[in-house]
C-alpha cells in the first residue's frame, strides 16, 4: 500500500512539472508584401502570440518589396519594430539580395533590423533548426 502512495505521489509531481513547462514557441514570418496595411497586420499578429506566449521567439523576413517596411523614412511601423526588439525575443530581417534589387542599401534598413543575406536561406534554416513557418 506504501509503495502505492509513493507512486502516485510521485506520478502527481511529474505531471505537475511538465503541466508547468511550456513549450517555447519559435516562429518565422516569410513577409513579401508592399501593402502598409499588412506591415501593421504583422505587429498585431506578433502581439497577439506575444500575449499567449511572451517567451515566443519570432522573426520576421522580409523580401521583395516587403523591406520597404524596414526602409528608414519609408516604413510606417519603425516604433512598433523599436518596441519589439527592445522589450521580446522578436527580430526584423531585411534580404540582402531584395535590397540590392531595389537598389537600396543595408545602411538604410533601421538600426532595430537586421539585413541577412538571403531571405529563403534564413527562413529555410530557421525551419531546419525546428522553427514554426508562416507566410503572411
Amino acid at each position: 500500500m506504501k509503495k502505492i502512495i509513493i507512486s502516485c505521489a510521485v506520478l502527481f509531481i511529474c505531471s505537475l512539472s511538465v503541466c508547468a513547462q511550456q513549450k517555447q514557441h519559435k516562429i518565422v514570418w516569410d513577409l513579401e508584401s508592399a501593402d502598409t496595411a499588412d506591415y501593421r497586420g504583422i505587429i498585431r499578429q506578433i502581439n497577439n502570440v506575444l500575449k499567449v506566449a511572451p517567451d515566443a521567439r519570432i522573426e520576421v523576413v522580409c523580401h521583395g518589396p516587403a523591406v520597404y517596411a524596414l526602409i528608414d523614412g519609408k516604413t510606417n511601423i519603425k516604433d512598433k519594430i523599436d518596441e519589439l526588439k527592445a522589450s521580446k525575443n522578436v527580430v526584423f530581417a531585411a534580404c540582402a539580395n531584395s535590397l540590392k534589387r531595389l537598389n537600396l542599401t543595408p545602411e538604410q534598413v533601421i538600426p532595430s533590423a537586421i539585413v541577412v543575406p538571403v531571405s529563403i536561406l534564413e527562413m529555410a534554416g530557421k525551419q531546419e533548426e525546428g522553427w514554426s513557418y508562416i507566410k503572411y
